[in-house]
């Protein structure tokens, strides 16, 4: 008969858990920034997380379902950056450029911040087929994000015109390569320049997106 898991030192059964999956995860995000991923065990992991083996797998099947919930994780949050960071700028009515450089400098900011943030979500670090099916996936939400919020932003509510997934497309690939090439020193400018002048392109482009579609119509 099934045993019912009790609270203990007045914290539920789900937030231990919970709590464990959390630490799962930290602890494997510091593996791969130290590198070395590849050769990682579930034994090496929880090793390192200080726990027994039966807390890894009361969360995850196998390292390639923990890289791809890492992946998740990872993209998640920086969606919700986004998203509250986008509607502090709206509730403030800030014009265009200044609203695209505040919800840039905090997205960008939380990739380059801890560079290797961008470098899990975005380049083979955990190169598992959990992970890159989870990062392309993660890719699309931001455009799909991206391409609503420029609905709402150019008060094109419905609109279908496929140029707004094609531009979303293009800002989030470009973006996505501008910070790894900017990580890697291969961008010359300082972080004020980078984000000025990303935000500014990011505006040019969804300005002339919105202007192309309606000439359309």
């Amino acid at each position: 008969m099934a045993t019912t898991a009790r609270p203990y030192q007045g914290e539920s059964a789900e937030t231990r858990i919970n709590a464990r999956r959390r630490h799962l995860l930290d602890t494997a995000f510091a593996l791969m920034t130290a590198g070395g991923w590849r050769q990682v065990t579930i034994d090496h992991l929880c090793r390192e997380a200080k726990l027994n083996k039966r807390y890894f797998y009361e969360s995850f099947p196998d390292l390639d379902a923990l890289a791809g919930a890492l992946v998740d994780d990872l993209a998640n949050r920086l969606i919700a950056i986004g998203l509250q960071s986008a509607g502090d700028a709206v509730g403030a009515s800030l014009p265009t450029d200044v609203l695209a450089r505040q919800v840039l400098g905090d997205v960008v900011g939380f990739l380059i911040d801890e560079p290797q943030r961008a470098r899990i979500l975005f380049t083979e670090i955990a190169s598992s087929p959990h992970a890159i099916a989870h990062r392309q996936a993660a890719v699309q939400a931001f455009a799909q994000t991206l391409s609503a919020y420029g609905h709402l932003h150019h008060d094109a509510q419905g609109a279908t015109d496929p140029i707004a997934p094609l531009a979303a497309a293009l800002l989030i690939g470009g973006t996505v390569d501008a910070v790894l090439n900017w990580l890697d020193g291969k961008i010359p400018m300082s972080r004020e320049q980078f984000l000025d002048d990303l935000a500014a392109l990011w505006v040019i482009t969804g300005d002339g997106a919105a202007a192309r579609a309606k000439a359309r119509k």
